[in-house]
């Protein structure tokens, strides 16, 4: 039976000092250092995610090789609902874990949504721009600057793939504001391949935002034409932090241990991906939980986990909550700060 959720109202400098004792107990003798598989216990984890997405492997390999069970872990999933943020979606779902961007995540908890950024996930946004194959767009494949890429697209249709309203929309506006695009139409297609790849087909959109492993579905298949890899063009997309790993406070204030074991997992579970000798095996399940061709897979094994990283850099996050400020994101007050979303469990 899964641990009752209490009231989110819980403070996150309470999550720290439970944090504090949790890692006074791990080190306190022979039965705090056991794990809880040793122990036969097992704790039951809810993950949220949405389907389809690249960042899912890591999570449904650790699953299949037993990483989780080592330590006493049982996940439970569930789908991120595509009409919800990544915070509200955590509460709609009683989710215990979930992957959002930094500014999904502040912007959450200043609407009472609170959360806290507890294993590090993809350091970059991973958003290519694609257009229908015919486009007559400019490209940076073609040789054009990502400023020529974004000013195109005054007047057009963009599909994206969260609310009007979230971080990742808001960034997207910044950054066609730094090229001086200001009016264009939003269509929220969601986070799924096929809504993207259906709308840059039938022309419903003029260009659609693709994250692993819709991009490279449509990099193999010939099935679109690229624009700009966000993160190589504006500035808002360069230097920021991408997406993390996220929880209630009272997750990690009450299982200190087991928010540490999740993100050790995943790091061991990184480790085994990036392995060429589990190449056979990260490929077979990338392909049965995404439906994307061998071929693809191939591509996204090969481009998308450079990315990946456990890791909460301190400078970095700061530098993003920051700026996210400055750029109207978040707002001013309550102020996000690396203290008061990020909790680095130790168990």
């Amino acid at each position: 039976m899964r641990t009752p959720r209490h009231s989110r109202a819980t403070s996150v400098s309470a999550a720290l000092l439970a944090v504090a004792l949790g890692a006074t107990a791990c080190g306190g003798g022979d039965d705090a250092e056991q794990s809880g598989a040793e122990q036969g216990a097992t704790e039951t984890v809810r993950v949220m995610m949405f389907p389809g997405q690249s960042y899912r492997l890591p999570v449904l390999i650790a699953e299949q090789e037993g990483m989780f069970k080592e330590r006493g872990i049982e996940l439970e999933f569930t789908e991120q609902p595509s009409n919800l943020q990544g915070m509200q979606g955590l509460e709609a779902t009683d989710s215990d874990v979930g992957i959002v961007t930094v500014g999904t995540l502040g912007q959450g908890w200043q609407a009472g949504s609170e959360g806290v950024f507890f294993c590090g996930g993809i350091n970059v946004l991973q958003t290519m721009l694609v257009a229908p194959e015919d486009s007559d767009l400019p490209s940076t494949e073609d040789g054009a600057t990502w400023q020529e890429v974004l000013k195109a697209l005054e007047g057009k249709k963009i599909g994206i793939q969260t609310p009007v309203g979230s971080g990742v929309q808001l960034l997207f506006a910044e950054a066609l504001a730094e090229a001086g695009v200001e009016d264009v139409t939003y269509v929220n297609l969601g986070g799924g391949t096929a809504a993207a790849v259906a709308a840059i087909d039938n022309g419903s959109v003029d260009v659609a935002q693709f994250t692993p492993p819709g991009t490279q579905q449509v990099l193999e298949s010939g099935g679109g034409k690229p624009l700009l890899y966000m993160s190589e063009g504006p500035t808002t997309y360069r230097d920021y932090y991408g997406s993390g790993w996220v929880a209630p406070p009272e997750f990690v204030e009450e299982r200190p241990e087991t928010a540490a074991a999740f993100c050790d997992v995943i790091d061991e579970a990184l480790e085994f991906i990036r392995d060429d000798a589990n190449r056979e095996t990260a490929l077979d399940l990338l392909v049965e939980d995404t439906g994307v061709t061998r071929p693809v897979a191939e591509l996204v094994l090969d481009q998308a986990y450079d990315d990946f990283s456990t890791e909460l850099d301190e400078e970095t996050l700061t530098r993003t909550f920051e700026t996210y400020v400055e750029l109207g994101i978040a707002e001013a007050e309550p102020k996000p700060t690396f203290d008061s979303l990020v909790v680095v469990p130790q168990g």
